[in-house]
């Protein structure tokens, strides 16, 4: 069975243009215990046989998704890029949204990053090839249970954190502040998944408890008609929208959209920083270039 899907561009303000190619092929072989190989050569994944290829774009990552083999019909694997992910039934495999994200996150040497709703373990991966501080999180047991299978194989446990399960920031310790938080939880899409917003309104109203001063927030959703309500959580919890990217589907009912968000008061400081240094500007550049006295 093959899947496959590009992306088109929409000509929208800060906007990307961004191609993914998504194809199912015959199951690799595989042993009865998961791999503990890292990549396609080393894992002896085979390249998917056919497919549409993706056109030039911004985005660097591309899956590949192999059902589970006979002899290990527990787990399928899903490339990302070079990445061989386990994934298990009843676990979300990394999708185009998880991608999207993936792509347009950036997390600096040193941060300390949560990563909610992890999932198979792809955002905490990728994060942990910058970060030495990771904390991965999930209301399903399964999910924790292959984010530590994935995380093991990989050998990054003294780098990512997988906390047994839990909602939202029950995992995580009320002291407990990250620069980076990162939220990949499906979303509103139809009239049929309007439940979805009680738990993205619950993650505004608690995330800024664990922010640091100055920390960023990548929140991942889908839709252009779902844009108004996060502008409306993002006012009512102290949080400020400071750039959106997305994309168009074309055979995914899906258009993912990534926020950067922070604190309104850090970015209100900022600004404050800011003005005061272009007032001294403007005061040396009246003498002559000479320095100001900040008194």
């Amino acid at each position: 069975m093959f899947f496959n899907a590009i992306f088109r561009k929409v000509l929208l303000p800060g906007s990307v243009v961004t191609a993914l190619l998504i194809n199912g092929c015959e199951p690799p072989p595989q042993k009865n215990q998961p791999s503990m190989q890292l990549s396609a050569q080393q894992a002896g994944t085979p390249k998917a046989k056919s497919g549409l290829k993706a056109p030039p774009t911004e985005t660097p990552y591309a899956l590949t998704y192999f059902e589970p083999a006979p002899e290990n019909p527990e787990y399928g694997t899903l490339m990302v890029n070079d990445h061989a992910f386990l994934v298990p039934e009843g676990v979300p495999r990394p999708s185009i949204q998880s991608v999207y994200l993936l792509s347009h996150w950036e997390i600096k040497p040193g941060e300390s990053v949560l990563d909610i709703g992890t999932g198979s373990g792809v955002q905490s991966i990728f994060a942990a090839e910058i970060s030495d501080h990771i904390v991965a999180t999930d209301i399903s047991a399964k999910a924790v249970e292959t984010a530590r299978i994935n995380v093991q194989r990989f050998g990054l446990q003294d780098k990512i954190d997988v906390r047994p399960p839990g909602d939202l920031f029950a995992p995580i310790k009320a002291s407990e502040r990250f620069d980076v938080i990162l939220f990949n939880i499906d979303y509103p899409s139809n009239q049929y998944t309007q439940f979805w917003w009680e738990i993205h309104e619950r993650f505004f109203a608690q995330v800024r408890q664990h922010l640091k001063t100055n920390g960023r927030i990548y929140y991942q959703i889908g839709y252009i008609d779902n844009i108004p309500r996060v502008k409306t959580m993002a006012d009512k919890n102290g949080l400020r929208i400071m750039r959106l990217r997305m994309d168009e589907r074309l055979i995914f009912q899906r258009a993912p959209i990534v926020f950067l968000l922070q604190s309104e008061a850090d970015v209100r400081e900022q600004l404050r920083r800011e003005e005061i240094a272009y007032e001294r500007q403007i005061e040396v550049d009246k003498h002559g270039g000479e320095q100001v006295s900040a008194d």
